[in-house]
């Protein structure tokens, strides 16, 4: 019992911290991270040249397709402080890109990227 109170008030030990990860590394470690967070099946990826930006093309279980915008979020160092302290913890994460809205669905791939190539976001960061 003696122990079991000791233990309670025990000084947590100091858990080691990685240093805060570049933004070229941020980039480079979240390279198709966290696409298993959709619920529909994610068809195909699509980086932008600088690959913090990507097309996320999904598929419904009825077989309807649909794309969103993601941007990469990096992490600051009061953030790091405390999620670097997790085990494989990640230096960012993806999210979508403001302003964005719900996209079309379509049918087929084809039709779906013919759309996709006309959005001023692509023709800026993909084309």
């Amino acid at each position: 019992m003696k122990n079991w109170i000791a233990s309670i008030f025990k000084k947590k030990q100091q858990v080691s911290i990685s240093p805060m990860p570049t933004w070229e590394s941020v980039v480079e470690i979240m390279y198709d991270k966290q696409l298993d967070s959709f619920l529909d099946e994610v068809v195909k990826v699509i980086y932008s040249k600088d690959k913090t930006k990507r097309y996320v093309i999904l598929k419904s279980k009825k077989g309807f397709l649909t794309y969103g915008l993601e941007v990469l979020y990096a992490f600051d160092e009061d953030e790091w402080q405390f999620i670097g302290r997790e085990k494989d913890a990640l230096p960012g994460y993806w999210g979508p890109s403001s302003g964005r809205g719900v996209k079309s669905v379509f049918e087929r791939e084809e039709e779906l990227l013919r759309e996709l190539v006309c959005e001023p976001e692509y023709k800026s960061y993909f084309g």
